[in-house]
């Protein structure tokens, strides 16, 4: 207790030099907590956009449909779905399917023409896998054929509004040219640029209608409520469908987007570890100069009989008080700075608003606190000062009781 009392009063000697150490400390150990919270917040919000309106948890594909994706082929499809519906339904854990239409198309106001994805959705039962019809800002959900939804930002391209008629320009699986003239019944607004800027929802029957794929669909949606046993499921459903489909998670066909987000989450958590290295530079400064200042002291205590151990746990006990304040600073600067962003957000949107973006979602960013992660950033912190105090007192051991008493 002598020592630790003793070190207790060091770090007061100079208050300001311990301040600004601990603030040092406090400003790396926050950002790197607002970091974590900003990339927890950014792919949770991934992850519902895709789960909640892209592609739920499991999907169905065709054989061979998945590795052309991109291009929409027509000629890879499920021919009968029906059939695979009414043996996925007995499996366990399944919360609810809904076959969908995926096709390239173009879409016109009589006046300007725009590509778009266009998606053809069982009425009935979408709106128990998806949230689309939650997502309606304007108008109402479609109520059949002829009805159209469109993207908030795709409405506003167009200068389209609820009641207002569009034309719907694709080519079907026999490679013919068709048209169909519809009505805005809803526009939508869901987060998830791919919606809001490139989709036009159709009734699945008239995306049939308007590709000649009769009964077919390009892929049908499995909803779980055990979204943490998404393997073990897939398993049961690709047994029960056979070889010629494949079914993949929602993580397997997205996880180039999720490496992306790895590799951010990297670069930020290297900017933030710089600026804790700065602040230990900065701890090294202070114990440096506690030492030099110190060393008649130093002698004295090795005259009194105070050891090299105890030498060495006098500083380190100094370095670890002022991690301690610096890392309780840093938690409590980041965890209010996270309270911010969890309950009020940052609105990057104006930045990003003319750039086309592979994230699904768009630039207003709520975090996600991850508090086990405040008690990792706080130990982590007080280990830095801990660790980099063993330098310097390495200086204060090596001198001998006369020479540290003749110092000046």
């Amino acid at each position: 207790m002598k020592i630790v009392n003793i070190a207790w009063r060091n770090i007061f000697r100079h208050t300001r030099r311990t301040i600004i150490t601990a603030a040092a400390i406090s400003v790396g150990l926050s950002s790197m907590i607002f970091m974590n919270t900003m990339m927890n917040g950014a792919d949770k919000m991934a992850s519902r956009n895709i789960i909640d309106f892209e592609t739920s948890h499991i999907e169905i594909f065709a054989e061979g449909y998945y590795r052309e994706e991109g291009v929409f082929p027509l000629d890879t499809i499920i021919e009968n779905p029906a059939s695979i519906t009414d043996k996925i339904r007995k499996i366990p854990g399944i919360k609810g399917i809904t076959p969908r239409v995926k096709f390239q198309a173009r879409i016109s106001d009589g006046i300007d023409e725009l590509p778009v994805l266009g998606m053809g959705v069982d009425i009935e039962n979408d709106n128990g896998i998806f949230r689309i019809g939650e997502s309606v800002v304007a108008g109402a959900f479609l109520q059949g054929e002829g009805d159209v939804l469109v993207g908030e930002n795709l409405a506003s391209d167009l200068g389209l509004d609820v009641g207002s008629y569009i034309t719907i320009i694709t080519k079907d699986r026999n490679g013919t040219y068709n048209a169909y003239d519809l009505t805005v019944s809803g526009i939508i607004n869901t987060g998830h640029p791919l919606f809001d800027r490139n989709m036009a929802i159709i009734a699945i029957t008239q995306a049939q209608d308007l590709l000649a794929l009769g009964q077919g669909v390009t892929e049908i949606c499995i909803r779980t409520n055990a979204e943490n046993k998404l393997e073990p499921l897939k398993e049961r459903i690709s047994q029960e469908v056979g070889s010629d489909y494949e079914v993949l998670t929602w993580k397997e066909m997205n996880a180039a987007i999720f490496e992306i987000s790895g590799f951010k989450r990297a670069g930020q958590f290297m900017i933030a570890l710089v600026v804790v290295i700065i602040a230990a530079v900065g701890i090294v400064n202070t114990m440096l100069m506690a030492v030099m200042e110190r060393i008649p002291e130093i002698g004295t205590l090795k005259a009194m009989g105070f050891s090299n151990k105890g030498i060495v746990k006098m500083f380190i006990y100094e370095g670890g008080m002022i991690g301690v304040f610096g890392s309780l600073l840093g938690c409590l600067f980041g965890l209010l700075i996270s309270l911010y962003l969890v309950h009020v957000g940052l609105d990057f949107s104006s930045v990003f608003e003319n750039m086309d973006i592979v994230y699904p979602m768009k630039f207003i960013i709520k975090g996600e606190i991850d508090y086990l992660n405040l008690l990792y950033v706080f130990l982590f912190g007080v280990f830095v000062s801990v660790l980099v105090t063993l330098w310097p007192v390495r200086r204060a051991t090596r001198l001998e009781a006369v020479d540290a008493l003749r110092h000046v």
